[in-house]
């Protein structure tokens, strides 16, 4: 097992020209990468498309943006079409470290329960923050939940667990895959020797009361609607089977609208999105 069998899959939403220099880490890495565009500018593209000569990859320009969950699908059908192994995704803004792809691999070779492995997620810092940053556990300590950037997903995890789930469009697409893969049996495992750059919206940091600090993401006003109606869909549907999780995500959101009130601009159209989601999510309207 080499990382010959490794395909990328990066998605790009108006990338900035630095996002190429992410390209240009990740492809020595693996036998394969394919950008999916979400409707961007052909101002913003024409980097990518000279860089899809000069690094050897594909380039899928979607006319529109179809969200994060239809464009991630794109990806891995394409990279399934050309007989690949594993895939590993990325955002456009994450960056990869020296021998990441190696680093995956090594695990799952040597994990002894390589079988019910669904995802292999790395170790993340926040190079915004200079803080690392940890996902969702369970009880035990152990991942339950990853970022969809640096996962590493084998190819038959999809014939077992299906795609992503497009109606969600953008938010929490990530974890409702990780609960569904372990509803069907299957693990997250974490790799504590790949490190990925990889920030959370425009995270910064406050000072609180003179003592404290205190990290806010900063999300747009429209992100804050899908944040808040896919988090709770989720848990309306997983709370069962993940009560742990549930009740951790539902304090983080509480925690997240506080921080919101106390440090963010455009609160109030943040709030009102954030209202709009809890509506949406109870009445089950999704797109």
């Amino acid at each position: 097992m080499d990382e010959n069998g490794v395909c990328a899959v990066i998605v790009t939403f108006h990338p900035k020209r630095k996002a190429c220099d992410n390209l240009a880490k990740v492809r020595p890495q693996v036998q394969g990468l394919v950008v999916v565009d979400n409707g961007s500018s052909a101002e913003a593209l024409t980097p990518f498309r000279l860089s899809s000569e000069a690094l050897h990859f594909e380039l899928i320009e979607n006319s529109e943006n179809l969200g994060i969950a239809a464009a991630l699908n794109i990806g891995v059908r394409w990279a399934k079409s050309q007989g690949y192994e594993f895939v590993v995704l990325f955002d456009q803004d994450s960056t990869v470290t020296d021998g990441f792809i190696r680093a995956m691999l090594a695990e799952f070779k040597l994990h002894p329960q390589q079988g019910r492995i669904a995802i292999l997620m790395p170790r993340y810092f926040n190079p915004n923050t200079g803080h690392w940053q940890a996902q969702g556990c369970k009880k035990d300590g152990n991942p339950l939940v990853a970022y969809t950037s640096g996962s590493l997903i084998p190819m038959r995890i999809f014939d077992a667990c299906g795609l992503f789930e497009e109606d969600l469009i953008v938010d929490c697409v990530d974890s409702e895959y990780c609960l569904r893969a372990g509803r069907h049996g299957y693990i997250v495992v974490l790799c504590q020797h790949a490190v990925l750059w990889h920030s959370v919206g425009n995270t910064q940091v406050h000072s609180f009361l003179g003592f404290r600090t205190i990290e806010a993401t900063h999300h747009s006003a429209a992100r804050r609607y899908y944040i808040t109606r896919n988090h709770l869909v989720v848990i309306g549907r997983y709370w069962r089977i993940y009560p742990y999780w549930c009740y951790r995500t539902l304090n983080s959101l509480f925690r997240l609208t506080i921080k919101i009130l106390l440090f963010e601009d455009r609160r109030w159209a943040k709030l009102a999105n954030i209202v709009r989601g809890v509506f949406d999510a109870v009445r089950g309207r999704m797109g």
